[in-house]
């Protein structure tokens, strides 16, 4: 089973990864694990002045702070993965990933660190179950 987890550094998207690592990795030791962090674009008035080196280094070390806790998480248990830091709007990068990666379903957590933006723009969660094709678990 090929399973998407959706991570952003949260204490719900690492409960995402425990309920992959316990209940999920114990029904089948045959999992293909990715781990997924989006990092959301910046806005174009910033980039235009700042050298795209520097943006995507950027990106790159918030993407490994939000993917260290599950990294843990997964290497503490000895379960294989891959990661991944991709730039883009959360809710549309995850389906897509989900797709092209031919993923069987998605875990996530309920609310990670946007609730401000979720309450007023509507939870990620809610977004991706409506764009993906395969299963969403939502873990809180």
């Amino acid at each position: 089973m090929r399973i998407l987890i959706a991570v952003d550094g949260s204490d719900s998207s690492l409960a995402a990864v425990r309920f992959v690592a316990g209940t999920l990795a114990q029904a089948s030791r045959e999992l293909d694990i990715h781990l997924l962090n989006v990092q959301p674009s910046l806005p174009a008035a910033a980039t235009t002045f700042i050298d795209p080196t520097v943006v995507g280094d950027y990106h790159r070390e918030e993407g490994a702070k939000a993917l260290a806790g599950a990294r843990k998480l997964l290497d503490d248990t000895g379960l294989n993965y891959a990661s991944s830091t991709v730039v883009g709007e959360p809710a549309e990068t995850i389906a897509a990933y989900a797709k092209q990666r031919d993923c069987d379903c998605i875990a996530m957590g309920t609310h990670g660190f946007g609730r401000a933006a979720g309450f007023l723009l509507g939870s990620v969660g809610q977004k991706v179950l409506h764009l993906s094709r395969v299963p969403v678990t939502l873990v809180r």
